[in-house]
């Protein structure tokens, strides 16, 4: 009696309210995140979905498409992977005709160089190369890139996994000449962990799976997955390779862009990855990974957004005014207006917050039917979109996440104190 003496309280409450009134009060749910990936990601489905009629087939990989076989060498560059690095090369090798496979063993105290040398004792086509000294991700990468002579680099996290069609799904975009990157889907190991990597992994579905594939189709695209992704290495080597992280992924990405490349996604090409199981832990990466929009996008590559610049592109400065708009200042903007809203409803705080809550589900519910309509394993993804009821609570622990690390690194540029890079790599290098 007493919930439905309250839900009558509450539908009372939402009629009162005049139109305009009800449209500023979900404006910071309909007009921050939404335009980005529900709206997109809906017009792109409803898009294929007339198309697919037309044509009588339906969204998802077609191996008999693989007709671009360029050679690859995959490296996989690890610090302290001793207990996942054979399993991660298994995972590759043997998985691709004419595939070179290059191991860095980035300094580590426990063991890596020799797991990895066991798993390679007798297999042809395996350089793994013991580095004394830590240098970062960045520096392994380019000790790895020193030794490869395929026409395809791909990079793989040492604590990843592959699909046995992954390798082959990821290079059919660099057919087109004017691609030098690609990137690919990575999906969560071990989802059902914690809640938190539960979240993790339906967040995963919906921001690289679903969202990637959107910005691929609109040249929108800005990142390529660490943990996954491929190279043009005549390309990569000529701007030097990886410059020095944390975030040297998007880095590359960008330097890629300016070059004049553009980025291709090939959503079918599956990776995965341990994700971290406490909240803890996915605090503090993804503080390492949302302050790079600083970093990168307003301080090191600016100029792509510049007209006035040579790397100025039109497709450039969409993808900044994007990053600079979503990513900076709709993330002031949820908790000032958020903020804002609460003062002004005080005495209907519960009512206000309902209705939030409610608008916030709906629109996650439409991208999850977009996302059962692209998948290619429904079952597993219908089970992870059980979580969907928590995913806007979710979603606001991650918008702090966002305003710390960006207020951080904007006032004290914490990416300079990030033990990601070694303390003897920062001191020497341009912090951005």
């Amino acid at each position: 009696m007493l919930i439905e003496n309250l839900l009558l309280e509450w539908v009372s409450w939402v009629r009162a309210l005049r139109f305009e009134e009800l449209f500023l009060i979900l404006a910071v749910v309909l007009l921050v995140d939404a335009p980005r990936y529900a709206y997109s990601a809906v017009v792109m489905a409803v898009f294929d979905l007339f198309r697919n009629g037309f044509r009588r087939c339906l969204p998802g990989p077609h191996a008999e498409n693989y007709d671009y076989l360029p050679s690859v060498c995959v490296i996989i560059a690890g610090y302290n992977e001793a207990d996942t690095i054979a399993e991660t090369m298994e995972s590759v090798w043997n998985r691709y005709p004419n595939l070179q496979l290059v191991v860095v063993d980035d300094g580590s105290t426990d063991g890596m160089t020799e797991a990895a040398a066991e798993f390679a004792a007798g297999r042809s086509g395996i350089t793994v190369v013991r580095r004394e000294r830590r240098g970062g991700k960045s520096s392994a990468l380019n000790a790895g890139l020193h030794y490869a002579t395929a026409e395809v680099v791909v990079s793989i996290d040492a604590d990843s996994r592959l699909d046995e069609s992954s390798i082959y799904e990821l290079i059919q975009p660099l057919k087109d000449p004017r691609v030098a990157g690609v990137s690919a889907t990575v999906l969560a190991w071990n989802p059902f962990a914690s809640l938190a990597s539960w979240l993790q992994a339906y967040e995963y579905r919906q921001t690289i799976f679903i969202s990637r594939m959107s910005r691929g189709r609109t040249g929108q695209l800005g990142i390529v997955s660490g943990a996954f992704g491929a190279f043009r290495t005549t390309v990569l080597k000529q701007l030097g390779g990886w410059d020095v992280g944390p975030g040297e992924d998007g880095d590359l990405i960008l330097r890629l862009r300016k070059a004049g490349y553009k980025i291709g996604v090939a959503p079918y090409a599956h990776c995965y990855t341990n994700v971290p199981v406490s909240w803890i832990r996915l605090f503090w990466q993804r503080c390492r990974w949302d302050r790079t929009v600083i970093t990168f996008e307003c301080r090191k590559h600016g100029d792509m957004g510049v007209p006035w610049s040579k790397n100025f592109r039109w497709s450039n400065m969409l993808l900044m005014a994007e990053r600079w708009f979503f990513n900076v200042v709709c993330v002031y903007t949820f908790w000032i207006y958020g903020i804002w809203l609460l003062a002004t409803y005080l005495s209907n705080c519960f009512h206000l917050l309902i209705l939030l809550y409610l608008c916030g589900l709906f629109i996650e519910a439409l991208q999850m039917l977009v996302l059962l309509y692209y998948s290619d394993r429904l079952k597993h993804d219908l089970l992870l979109s059980l979580v969907l009821p928590l995913y806007p609570l979710y979603q606001i622990y991650m918008k702090a996440v966002d305003i710390f690390a960006l207020s951080a690194e904007i006032l004290f540029r914490h990416s300079g104190q990030d033990n990601f890079v070694p303390l003897h790599v920062r001191t020497t290098t341009w912090r951005w």
